[in-house]
């Protein structure tokens, strides 16, 4: 199921999300939404640092953005690979995209490294 269903709408609100990101950092404005999870036990989930990381990304500051959730620098490509395939008409590419990234291997290694980096991260206090 995709979240918009027309795919100019989803790139409408990606590019827009992007450019706010862009001109105002979410340490700075308090409209930013905090993560749940960090509110609640104090923890820090794997999307935490998302806000912060793409800020920083879209200012140039590659180091900075890693420092906020190393985590990502894994995660991007994987899920820009299977929001892409949601996107693209369908062909060859497509089918490749699903394939590979779609296969309950590549969704449970996912999942698992995901949970492994909640604890890492929490532990060492990353």
């Amino acid at each position: 199921m995709r979240l918009f269903k027309n795919k100019y709408a989803f790139l409408a609100v990606a590019l827009t999300v992007g450019l706010i990101l862009y001109r105002f950092s979410p340490t700075d404005y308090w409209f930013w939404p905090k993560c749940p999870v960090k509110l609640l036990t104090g923890l820090s989930c794997p999307a935490c640092g998302i806000q912060r990381f793409v800020h920083a990304l879209t200012n140039g500051n590659v180091k900075e953005a890693l420092a906020y959730n190393y985590y990502l620098a894994y995660a991007l490509p994987y899920t820009l690979c299977v929001v892409t395939a949601q996107y693209l008409p369908q062909s060859r590419l497509k089918d490749r995209l699903t394939e590979i990234f779609g296969r309950k291997t590549a969704v449970w290694l996912y999942v698992t490294t995901s949970c492994i980096w909640f604890v890492v991260r929490n532990i060492l206090d990353i």
